[in-house]
């Protein structure tokens, strides 16, 4: 009887090993649309959107289609354009705080803006003046080395020096002068920005 017994529970065991290597069942549709059935996706679709089902017809996993490089690109620059203007939006919702917390007033703002202001425009006010001095005293020295061109003489190496060594003082001085104006302008603006944006959030 156990003998009996062992010999049906091995018959089915093969019969279940046998219908589980036959169970898997693909399902995918071609660029036509057409839906294939097979034990197997060919290689040009295997980046199709499939099933695998059982010989009875029971769903056991599905997947979607492979992103085309294309695709995938697109998708990953949406990403990334959504998480900048996630962040951007937070950095503007941190400013806002910041600014009606700062400031009682727009003239608290513009108050600021003149202290701010204070030292690159002292410095700018002790740049001018060198800078004048330094472009006359280049002037007078091409003057003098023109004087020797003129005459077809060669210009003294001293004075070529000269006239070498305040040019690149007057460069340096004026590149000073528009960092400077450059700086303050940048003030300005910022001042400006944060004033209009105060307004606007307390004047909803």
């Amino acid at each position: 009887m156990r003998a009996k017994t062992l010999v049906l529970l091995a018959g089915l065991s093969i019969v279940l090993v046998d219908e589980a290597v036959a169970a898997k069942v693909f399902k995918w549709v071609d660029e036509k649309g057409i839906t294939h059935y097979g034990e197997i996706i060919p290689p040009e679709y295997t980046d199709h959107a499939a099933t695998e089902m059982s010989n009875r017809g029971v769903t056991l996993r599905k997947w979607g289609a492979a992103a085309k490089p294309v695709q995938q690109k697109v998708g990953e620059e949406q990403t990334v354009r959504e998480k900048e203007e996630k962040q951007r939006a937070f950095e503007q919702r941190r400013r806002d705080v910041a600014l009606v917390n700062t400031y009682t007033s727009a003239r608290e703002i513009d108050d600021v803006r003149d202290r701010t202001m204070q030292i690159p425009t002292q410095a700018l006010r002790g740049f001018e003046p060198r800078l004048k001095k330094a472009q006359e005293t280049l002037a007078a020295l091409q003057q003098q080395a023109g004087s020797y061109t003129k005459a077809s003489k060669p210009v003294p190496e001293n004075l070529a020096q000269d006239v070498e060594e305040h040019r690149i003082d007057a460069d340096s001085l004026k590149a000073e002068i528009d960092r400077v104006q450059t700086q303050i302008q940048a003030i300005k603006e910022r001042y400006e920005a944060d004033k209009r944006r105060y307004l606007e959030l307390t004047q909803r």
